[in-house]
This record gives C-alpha cells, structure tokens and sequence, in this order.
C-alpha cells in the first residue's frame, strides 16, 4: 500500500460519515428515538458500507444492485429511526437478495431470489470460508425478516387485537442491540464472499486505494483480497 494515493480521500471520508451521523441524530431526535452509543456505532458500519458500494457501482461495471443496495442502506436506517420493523425488515430482506445477486451472479431481471438460489450458495465452492453454520445464519435470517413481512398473527380473527399488536411493537435499546449484532455478522460475511468472488473487480474499484477499503471493511477483508489475488 505505499503507493496509495488515499490519505485525503479517507479524510473526506471520516468527516462526511460524521456529517451524515450527526444528521442522524437530528432525525433520531425528531423521532424520540432514543439515540445510544451502540446505535452510532451500527450505523457508522452502515455508512462506511454505503461507500462501499458508491465505490463497486462506480467501477466499470456499473452492477445495478450495488445501486439497489445503496438505497435499501438509507431506508434501512430511516426506517429504524421510525421505528417501522416491518420496513426495516423489508430492507433486510431486500438487502440479503442483492449481496446473493452479487455473489451468485443472477441478473436483477430474475428478479426472486428463491429457494433453489440458497441451495446453490450452500454448495458452491467458494474461494475463502463459507461454513454452515454462516450459511444457517443468513438462511435463518433471511426466513425471519420474510417471516416478520408476511405477518405472526396477521391472519387472527380478532382484528382489534392485530392491530393493537401492529401499533404497540417498539424496537427497545437491548433489542437493538442483539440485532445489530446480528445482522453485522451476517453482512461482514456477505462482504467475505462478494470480494472472494469478485476479487478482480473489487481491486480494481479500489486501485491504489486499498487503505480506503481497509478503512471502510477492515483489514481482514483487504487481506483476503490479496490472498484470492495470489
């Protein structure tokens, strides 16, 4: 990395993230969200992943669903300011089908990510680690927020009651935090398995430019891209 060329670039980077959080809070406020540490740290993660993919849609290939991503990040965020679970579970979801569109290759316009697409990621033979017991994550994941989309006790036939438990269900600060624990995990193995998969193309979006990167993902995933590089 001695010739990086990133310094200032990481810099401008630093204060548009912090910018963009404090604007967060803004909103945070406007909402009574109660704003903690703990939610600054998840969506500084957040952000640094938004430039992330300005930096893969930028690249020559223009891949849409970098671009589809981008725009879930935002109302992800928004949508847990809100306190919206079920838009911010829609975003989940919508999120988990494009890093599979990514690492899988399947076109926008086959639109569903269906059953058969996870069996193929469950087999595929990847090149870094891809253990079941990440793959059963993501599943599981993924079969929670279509879960929490479509509805518990939706179809009940006490309509009071549904809407009683629509209205009254609050994204609390210990909640939060399992989740944001959770779905970190989940991305920071997609993000293993797009750079594993499309390592060329990763590179070079962020030629010259690997610090950035490692400033955006960590070292861990620069240092797997110079290992499928080899």
């Amino acid at each position: 990395m001695n010739n990086d060329m990133t310094y200032q670039e990481i810099n401008n980077t630093k204060s548009n993230i912090k910018e963009f959080l404090n604007e967060i809070q803004k909103l945070a406020c406007k909402s009574e969200f109660n704003f903690s540490q703990c939610d600054g740290d998840f969506f500084s993660f957040i952000a640094k992943h938004i430039v992330f993919f300005k930096y893969l849609y930028s690249g020559r290939r223009k891949t849409y669903f970098y671009k589809v991503l981008i725009s879930d990040l935002y109302y992800f965020i928004l949508s847990i300011l809100e306190n919206k679970m079920r838009y911010m579970y829609v975003n989940e979801r919508s999120i988990i089908e494009n890093y599979m569109r990514a690492i899988m290759q399947v076109s926008l316009q086959d639109n569903h990510v269906t059953e058969t697409i996870f069996e193929e990621m469950h087999m595929k033979s990847f090149k870094c680690s891809f253990s079941d017991s990440e793959y059963s994550l993501i599943k599981s994941e993924y079969g929670v927020s279509c879960g929490y989309i479509h509805g518990g006790d939706i179809l009940s036939d006490n309509l009071s009651y549904v809407l009683e438990e629509c209205s009254k269900k609050r994204f609390e600060i210990d909640d939060r935090r399992k989740y944001y624990i959770r779905f970190q995990r989940v991305v920071k193995i997609f993000d293993r398995l797009v750079i594993a998969e499309n390592a060329a193309y990763v590179s070079g979006c962020f030629h010259r430019k690997k610090s950035m990167m490692e400033y955006l993902l960590g070292k861990n995933q620069v240092d797997l891209l110079f290992q499928v590089l080899k």
